[in-house]
């Protein structure tokens, strides 16, 4: 069956590969430091591991976000090559021509190209000339990108062709609350932490997001889909 930008998440034909060599990783992270449900924190040595444990996977995650923005570059690419766009590659040039905007003193130069995919298409050396760098200018966006909260997901994937709409309310409250609970570890404030950490406490930091991570990666062949 073909995938179609309306078709629900849940279609069928677009099981997620991804999420579950992911759910994997963070299952060795936590056999290998020794992380289960029943642990609760008594001593440092406990507490340090379970820090470690919630900074890594913070990484995979992070690696995961980044390797589905990256994946759909690098596709929008390879269909470019055959004179073909996708609806990433009409949302990136998009946000390439209007990226200007936010800065004042740019603003003034900046024009308002036409957008629509018969123009696109007749001018198609200009078009894949200008998409080329506006693919580079994200791949440069996601190799400075540090972190998973909510205006991080913005950042790698609203530029593709992902809306804010996609993303449930509850999975990016969950993503800032696992961003931030790095970043009290990472920044050096975790010996300061009153909350004692436990082995359940961490490992459903990851289960809380695990089914929003999922739909990202099942959404990801839509904006795949060549715009002609």
């Amino acid at each position: 069956m073909r995938i179609q930008l309306g078709d629900p998440i849940s279609h069928p034909c677009n099981r997620s590969r991804r999420v579950v060599t992911l759910g994997a990783r963070v299952q060795q992270l936590a056999a290998s430091l020794s992380i289960t449900a029943s642990l609760v924190s008594s001593n440092q040595e406990e507490t340090d591991r379970l820090h470690a444990f919630r900074v890594l996977m913070h990484a995979e995650i992070q690696a995961y976000v980044e390797s589905i923005a990256t994946n759909v570059l690098d596709v929008t690419e390879r269909l470019a090559r055959t004179s073909r766009l996708t609806h990433a590659g009409h949302h990136l040039l998009v946000y390439h021509a209007l990226h200007p905007l936010n800065a004042a003193r740019s603003s003034g130069n900046a024009k308002y190209p036409d957008f629509s995919v018969t123009a696109l298409r007749s001018n198609w050396p200009g078009t894949h000339a200008t998409l080329e760098m506006a693919i580079d200018a994200h791949r440069r966006r996601i190799k400075g990108n540090n972190g998973i909260k909510p205006s991080n997901l913005n950042m790698l994937l609203i530029p593709i062709g992902f809306r804010d709409s996609f993303f449930a309310e509850r999975f990016r409250d969950k993503m800032k609350e696992l961003g931030e609970k790095r970043g009290q570890v990472a920044h050096g404030a975790g010996a300061l932490i009153p909350t004692i950490p436990t082995g359940a406490g961490e490992l459903n930091l990851y289960r809380d997001v695990e089914a929003g991570l999922r739909d990202m990666d099942r959404y990801a062949p839509r904006v795949l889909i060549p715009a002609w």
